[in-house]
């Protein structure tokens, strides 16, 4: 976590310090991507940066925060276009806006992609850091769905939980792998609201 000393920047100067570092780390492995560089961009000295975070560790870990809020944020503050929408509508929704999140925040979503990717000895503490913020959003509308009876209550909610969100966490990359080659902007593609529309029918018919 960031010490005080750096919440206490002007808010200018922090915005300005964290998208040179996001964008470091988005486009480097974390092994190779420099401190230095940061400092230089930055146009402050180096020793600025310990007094801002512990180490290069707190950083990153900062760093993958700041994007998982920057996305789940956007993807919150997007209203559905039916308030009345069900579970299953406003999952489907919500797929169509996390791609749409993603490409709003290309940087921030490069950065987690390697974060979850990439060989890090402190990898159990990245994947922690993405599934509480993403456990908080779905554990809010699982209750809500079974307590209206759109959900079985019989399957425990935790369960229901981890199945929905390891599903969204690993669509994006599903995606991003089909439509790597395809130019220009591929999320209006009829391939992929059909990818969206199947999935949304397996979790609500299930596998059986």
């Amino acid at each position: 976590m960031p010490k005080q000393t750096f919440l206490n920047l002007p808010e200018e100067k922090r915005a300005a310090f964290l998208n040179i570092a996001l964008d470091e780390f988005a486009s480097n492995e974390y092994n190779r991507a420099s401190i230095t560089k940061i400092v230089e961009k930055a146009g402050i000295a180096k020793g600025s940066v310990y007094q801002y975070f512990q180490d290069k560790q707190d950083l990153f870990l900062y760093l993958v925060d700041v994007s998982n809020q920057a996305l789940m944020g956007f993807i919150q503050q997007t209203p559905p276009p039916d308030p009345s929408a069900d579970f299953f509508q406003t999952l489907r929704w919500q797929m169509s806006a996390t791609v749409l999140a993603a490409q709003r925040f290309p940087v921030h979503a490069k950065l987690l992609r390697r974060a979850y990717s990439s060989p890090l000895p402190f990898q159990d503490e990245v994947f922690e850091k993405a599934k509480q913020v993403r456990d908080q959003h779905f554990q809010v509308l699982v209750a809500q769905a079974q307590l209206t009876g759109q959900l079985d209550s019989r399957y425990r909610p935790e369960m229901v939980v981890f199945v929905v969100q390891s599903l969204m966490g690993e669509l994006g990359n599903f995606l991003q792998g089909k439509f790597k080659d395809h130019p220009g902007n591929w999320v209006g593609l009829p391939e992929v609201d059909a990818t969206f529309d199947e999935v949304i029918e397996i979790l609500k018919s299930g596998l059986a």
